[in-house]
């Protein structure tokens, strides 16, 4: 089921359905700036507020909402979380009222599908390990790096898909040593 929300202010009904649907156990594609999010299960948490957590308030202030990901301590393991900056995406989690665990996909993934007047951007969220020390830089994207370490105050070591990729050719020849004399 595809529902197409051209303005908040009208789109209220699609809206209150796909939570709807969310709340059922049905997985809604919701667009955001990095593309679709499958809502309904995935590692990711997608919030419409920060969590609280007084010594990142900078940090989040600065980035969120946006395409920034930061794994936080949650018991005893890790969760990563964002906070999309598409109005769509903003009215559902808050119509929700809560986090809602997701992973990025594509539309047709999903049961119930919310389509906005445009299609949804294609940023790459760069995401942080803030969970450890020193961070984890673990993917870059459009938030720099030297950025995020200028406002947070905090160095961070690379990580994951942020390494750089080493681009290997062809093995070397080598040949055995040859002499060669030089006639005047």
């Amino acid at each position: 089921m595809i529902l197409t929300v051209t303005s908040l202010r009208k789109g209220a009904e699609a809206l209150e359905q796909a939570v709807r649907a969310w709340r059922e156990g049905r997985k809604v594609a919701l667009p955001t700036e990095c593309g679709y999010f499958i809502v309904g299960e995935g590692d990711i948490w997608l919030s419409a507020e920060a969590p609280d957590v007084p010594e990142l308030q900078t940090l989040f202030q600065t980035f969120w909402p946006g395409p920034l990901r930061l794994q936080l301590r949650h018991g005893e393991g890790k969760r990563s979380h964002q906070v999309p900056a598409h109005p769509l995406a903003q009215a559902f989690l808050k119509l929700a009222g809560q986090a809602v665990s997701a992973h990025e996909g594509r539309p047709e993934q999903a049961e119930v599908i919310l389509e906005w007047k445009d299609p949804p951007l294609e940023l790459v969220a760069s995401e942080v390990d803030c969970a450890c020390t020193p961070w984890r830089w673990l993917r870059s994207g459009l938030v720099e790096r030297q950025e995020l370490e200028w406002v947070s105050g905090q160095a961070t070591i690379l990580s994951g898909d942020a390494l750089p990729r080493l681009e290997h050719g062809p093995a070397p020849v080598f040949r055995e040593k040859q002499s060669y004399r030089i006639e005047p």
